[in-house]
């Protein structure tokens, strides 16, 4: 297994969801996910894949009636080859949410560890604005476990939901209640095989 240097984990991580390009070519699913994915009554099927180095692949799942641009939902699987420990990746995740705060007022995030199933799960939020007015908040719920039965390795399996414009209000207000609900769903969700195929 080719070992990743801990500056390249952290900047693999640091690709925020903001700069998703839809592609319209044939989308390659790397991971072989049997699909369409079905979670919280809703089926995803897969609308974006990458693999930008040897050792990270990410894919991106969206409802039939969504778009990457516009989406108000959206699933992420992501899986990384590295012998880094499940804390220390989410806690580079962590330290990059806590530099934005320092841009961003609206972020904020909680880790839940799960130490009988060797597990972590990150509940943050994040936003944009156009001048003075937010344009786009973005909640997700990241769940990393290990890659593979030797606990190396890292999959992610994460959960995101999208607010704009006028609606951007209402959706902080029912996140409130929402975000419990959806966290403990991610938490207790069996997390679709991963096969790694080049």
């Amino acid at each position: 297994m080719k070992l990743l240097s801990y500056v390249s984990v952290l900047a693999i991580i640091i690709m925020c969801s903001f700069s998703m390009k839809q592609n319209t070519k044939k989308v390659k699913d790397y991971l072989s996910v049997p699909g369409p994915v079905s979670f919280d009554n809703s089926t995803y099927n897969l609308s974006w894949s990458s693999h930008p180095s040897a050792d990270y692949y990410k894919q991106e799942y969206l409802r039939s009636n969504e778009k990457a641009e516009t989406f108000t939902r959206m699933l992420m699987i992501e899986a990384l080859n590295t012998d880094m420990a499940l804390k220390d990746v989410v806690k580079a995740k962590t330290d990059e949410l806590q530099q934005r705060k320092g841009s961003d007022a609206v972020t904020n995030y909680q880790v839940i560890e799960n130490k009988s199933k060797g597990e972590y799960l990150l509940d943050f939020v994040i936003s944009e604005s156009a001048g003075n007015k937010m344009s786009v908040v973005e909640w997700n719920a990241y769940r990393y476990i290990n890659l593979n039965a030797e606990g190396k390795g890292v999959l992610l399996f994460a959960y995101s939901r999208r607010a704009y414009g006028n609606n951007v209000s209402t959706f902080l207000t029912s996140l409130k209640t929402e975000r419990v609900k959806d966290v403990n769903y991610l938490a207790a969700y069996r997390i679709p095989g991963v096969k790694i195929s080049e």
